[in-house]
């Protein structure tokens, strides 16, 4: 069987970014890219992490995903149900 590839979407301004450092050689944007993917990245990863506070199979795992969610999120502890 064959796994459906996931996409992603990005802003039109970090693609067009992109597309021109690719393309065109620009090299003047490389710290916007690298910190326009960063930021898509971190969200990626905290969405998985919510998504396993949902989903896990054990009660433990999605405590400690939840908990690493809000972690990541710098939820106080004290604001926390």
């Amino acid at each position: 069987m064959v796994e459906k590839v996931k996409q992603i979407k990005i802003d039109e301004d970090l693609f067009r970014m992109i597309y021109q450092y690719f393309i065109y050689g620009r090299e003047d944007e490389t710290e916007l890219i690298k910190a326009g993917l960063k930021d898509k990245m971190d969200k990626m990863i905290l969405r998985n992490i919510y998504t396993e506070s949902k989903t896990a199979e054990s009660v433990e795992e999605r405590e400690n995903a939840r908990k690493d969610y809000l972690d990541r999120k710098k939820i106080p502890e004290d604001f926390r149900w």
